[in-house]
């Protein structure tokens, strides 16, 4: 019998061969290119109060077996920005932001190609979010300490001019728009918080009580000095000073002196890092406390002399700086003037005040 199995197999052959020379041509496939991406933030300094300058914020760069080859950085500016571009896309990351030896804060992230990532911004006070009013006066300059401390949008109310003071404590809608009232020792008084030839007069009533609507709403006072009337005449069962209570003026008694003050607030220790502190009193006449009620937190403390014109007294680890809340809103009294304060230790402990106000 005859075999065809040959002619069969030289046949599949030749088909394959034909199909070869006539077959479909690949072309590898087209990788998509792969683009930098940016990563961007802020940062906050430790205490959550100020945009912290100068921190560094960086990530490293890693080959395919986790080998750092580079490192990518930025550093904050002034309102505690930063941004790192320049980062190969489609790839994880570890940042790390840093200031001194110490890491604030580190996080992972995945960036796309040519993707920015923005951190979530934290919370951090922004003095410029405040609207303050400050009524000056003859000893305190309030508004020179706060330029100091990046406090620029303020309104002044010319507390020497009685018209111009009673009008801004007698419009309660007005005052309301503030944040923030800081009241200078030696602003005008008489005729406004008190009347000292017209006991019947109603406006300084009328105006203690828009100061404390004022409070009780949310809004914050910052008192010092001789403005303790304000704070006495207001709040009455909170701060007792020397001398008759009811007496305008009556406890401006206290003599010079550099008393190193004692921090009484741990937390305002811990963010001087200092349990002491100098405080001058470069004039007499200043208000000594005695005493406060448990409802008001002492911040600093020390030892303080005063005089009746006849002999002089010592109070041991009495109250000089104190706080006290009232509904919603809060009220600050410094017996001593801020504007002679102004070192390093000074400024900050105001800056802790202010923040939390």
């Amino acid at each position: 019998m005859r075999s065809y199995l040959l002619p069969i197999t030289l046949l599949s052959v030749a088909s394959l061969v034909a199909c070869n020379d006539n077959s479909i041509v690949y072309k590898p496939k087209e990788v998509a290119e792969v683009l930098p991406g940016t990563v961007s933030g802020r940062v906050c300094d430790p205490t959550g109060r100020n945009w912290l300058a100068d921190a560094m914020a960086y990530v490293n760069l890693t080959d395919d077996r986790g080998v750092v080859y580079d490192t990518l950085s930025a550093y904050s500016d002034e309102d505690g920005k930063w941004n790192i571009s320049g980062l190969p896309g489609d790839h994880d990351y570890h940042l790390y932001v840093q200031y001194g030896d110490t890491v604030l804060y580190d996080e992972e992230f995945y960036l796309g190609s040519g993707d920015t990532y923005e951190l979530d911004e934290p919370e951090c006070f922004d003095p410029q979010n405040l609207n303050i009013a400050i009524v000056t006066g003859l000893y305190d300059d309030f508004d020179l300490v706060l330029q100091e401390l990046g406090f620029t949008n303020y309104t002044l109310i010319d507390g020497l001019d009685i018209d111009a003071t009673n009008y801004f404590f007698g419009d309660a809608e007005g005052m309301a728009a503030y944040d923030l009232v800081f009241l200078n020792g030696g602003f005008t008084e008489d005729g406004v918080i008190y009347n000292l030839t017209d006991a019947t007069d109603p406006v300084p009533e009328t105006n203690l009580q828009n100061l404390r609507d004022y409070v009780q709403a949310g809004g914050s006072v910052y008192a010092s000095d001789w403005a303790y009337d304000a704070v006495e005449l207001g709040w009455p069962d909170r701060i007792d000073w020397v001398g008759a209570d009811e007496i305008p003026n009556n406890a401006q008694t206290g003599n010079y002196d550099v008393v190193t003050a004692a921090v009484a607030d741990t937390s305002m220790a811990e963010y001087l890092g200092s349990s002491y502190i100098d405080i001058e009193y470069d004039l007499p006449v200043w208000p000594p406390i005695e005493n406060t009620s448990t409802s008001v937190s002492v911040h600093l403390s020390g030892n303080i002399s005063y005089s009746d014109g006849l002999d002089d007294y010592t109070l041991t680890s009495v109250p000089m700086l104190t706080s006290f809340n009232d509904v919603q809103g809060k009220v600050v009294f410094s017996t001593f003037r801020v504007i002679p304060n102004t070192d390093d230790d000074v400024l900050a402990i105001l800056q802790y005040m202010l923040y939390d106000l």
